[in-house]
């Protein structure tokens, strides 16, 4: 390899020194300063021949895979509570060319590349160090490229697994933390009303949701969707005179109660505002609030006594802590370091998060924690058991796209999908589509049933009776995505005999010989390609999961007439 190392630190050393070789190689880099400081952005630079290397995928390329030249790379940052240092190019086919990883998701980090024109080749840049970090001596990261021709998906998942092997585990997952939800955030927003989240709980429970997300309104009166008057963290008596006996009343449902938190913001109008001066990271004017600093033991203490004392004193089942990727080192960050017990805002976030999940889990070991995108990296998912796509209201592309690029890093934590909501007047097919594209995923719903149609609430319960029953196929199943270029065309999850499909594209969908698949046609279109090694039977639900036809698979291709949005469950 053809290193070359761009800094603007003074350095004593900076060696790359590969320790392991083949289809899989590793690289130690170490780098010693002159002296201690906050290290300014150091490049790690080489080329490759760009021979059949046809896309870019990260856990923050979203709907973009395309590669750009190098004047204008295309880029993946990373730190401890965003994204992940991983990035993999790919051909046509969908295979790995070259995946490339960082031992360390704690650190700021980029990994960029880009089209050299002059040569054909891809041009690969790391850039360590680049956000302010604290002061340091010396650094080491192993650098891993994985150049095996399989499926870039199986690249992506050998990553995760090796991030596991270097000790970051992911957290204990409860039962609950895999069944279906219902959010207040899409219809409700701030206007926190205790008796119709009842009212609307009684029907998402008889739907098949298991667990209620009260989200951002509870502690204020204020409904102007800013964050000036968080950071007090009261629950606000106006919208809920007893939450000790709401709480009571869902779990009388049958049902877990979440409560959410912007874990760093404090407001300008909050209480606590002057109380924290100086223990700021940076100002947030647009939000109208400020950043705690998490290397302070008095603001996690703080936090953590707050988190622990909503849980112990009004029985809440769970948290969604909200905005973790604020926690940012700036020009602006206090330097006040005799009162700090650690230098690093990314060591003070994960001290946060260990000691807040340790201390909810003696008062309830089966605590939920949500994160989501792109709060999703192997550091926070040592400490929370769902990750959910970031939002993306009424849009079933993005969430398709969130949810399986989730699916791919996520190890044993189960990926959520962005609340589900809709318009009332919308199409029967419009509602199965938002719901097929997150299907392999804990769907998540936001809406006011009695703002939707009688048809939309019988679509989704025939949904989540599906999914339900399915639930250990599609969350434990071994998944397999096809099309990454085009945002993903088809996905499935196999477990044992049992697979759960869906079309989102119109490509032919090819049959294991062992397989009983449940196929979903999410194309648009009023017929799939189905090919089969032999004869098999299939019969076809409508979107109410009522069966209507029936027939038998030839060998070869077969052209089926199945309904927009419908099921085809084929057997023996």
């Amino acid at each position: 390899m053809n290193w070359k190392i761009e800094t603007e630190n003074r350095v004593k050393s900076a060696t790359i020194t590969e320790i392991k070789s083949g289809d899989i190689s590793e690289y130690k880099v170490c780098v010693e300063f002159s002296e201690k400081c906050s290290p300014k952005p150091l490049s790690i630079i080489w080329e490759e021949a760009q021979i059949d290397m046809y896309g870019f995928w990260s856990s923050k390329s979203h709907q973009s895979h395309n590669l750009t030249p190098e004047w204008y790379p295309r880029t993946n940052d990373s730190k401890t509570a965003s994204g992940m240092p991983l990035a993999c190019i790919y051909n046509k086919g969908g295979d790995n060319r070259l995946c490339i990883a960082l031992s360390d998701p704690a650190s700021p980090a980029k990994i960029s590349t880009g089209v050299v024109e002059e040569n054909g080749c891809l041009r690969f840049q790391i850039d360590l160090f680049s956000q302010l970090c604290a002061e340091m001596e010396s650094y080491q990261v192993i650098l891993r490229i994985d150049r095996r021709k399989i499926p870039f998906y199986k690249a992506i998942i050998s990553t995760r697994d090796w991030w596991s092997e270097l000790g970051y585990k992911s957290a204990y997952v409860p039962a609950e933390a895999r069944l279906p939800m219902y959010s207040c955030w899409y219809s409700f927003h701030q206007k926190t009303i205790p008796d119709e989240i009842l009212y609307e709980c009684k029907i998402a429970k008889a739907l098949g949701m298991d667990t209620v997300i009260v989200d951002d309104g509870w502690q204020t009166d204020d409904n102007n969707r800013g964050y000036a008057f968080c950071g007090d963290w009261r629950v606000c008596e106006s919208k809920i005179p007893d939450m000790k006996g709401f709480a009571h009343d869902i779990h009388a449902l049958g049902m877990k109660l979440m409560i959410w938190f912007s874990v760093p913001f404090v407001g300008f109008n909050s209480e606590n505002f002057e109380r924290f001066r100086g223990m700021y990271l940076h100002t947030r004017e647009r939000m109208k609030a400020c950043v705690l600093d998490p290397r302070f033991p008095k603001v996690r203490e703080f936090l953590v006594s707050t988190y622990r004392e909503h849980v112990s004193k009004y029985g809440y089942d769970g948290l969604k802590l909200d905005f973790i990727d604020s926690f940012q080192l700036t020009e602006e960050s206090s330097c006040d370091y005799e009162k700090m017990d650690c230098l690093s805002v990314e060591e003070g976030l994960q001290r946060l998060l260990s000691e807040a999940t340790t201390e909810l889990k003696k008062i309830n070991p089966q605590i939920l924690i949500e994160f989501r995108q792109s709060y999703i990296g192997p550091i926070v998912g040592q400490f929370g058991n769902l990750f959910r796509v970031t939002d993306c209201p009424n849009d079933a592309l993005f969430n398709r796209i969130g949810s399986l690029d989730l699916r791919l890093t996520s190890d044993k934590i189960p990926v959520h999908s962005d609340m589900l909501m809709w318009n009332k007047d919308d199409t029967n097919e419009s509602v199965a589509y938002q719901l097929l594209a997150t299907m392999f995923c804990v769907p998540q719903i936001s809406v006011r049933f009695d703002n939707i149609t009688s048809e939309h609430r019988s679509i989704l319960g025939a949904y989540l009776k599906f999914w339900r029953e399915h639930q250990k196929t599609i969350l434990d199943g071994e998944i397999t995505v096809w099309g990454v270029d085009s945002n993903y065309t088809a996905a499935k999850t196999k477990n044992g005999g049992q697979s759960v499909a869906v079309l989102y594209e119109n490509v032919p969908y090819v049959i294991e010989n062992d397989e009983i698949v449940h196929l979903f046609n999410s194309t648009g279109n009023a017929s799939i390609y189905v090919e089969s090694e032999r004869e098999r039977e299939y019969a076809i639900y409508d979107i109410f999961g009522v069966k209507y036809a029936s027939g038998t698979l030839l060998k070869g291709v077969n052209k089926i007439a199945l309904g927009n949005c419908e099921r085809m469950e084929i057997t023996e």
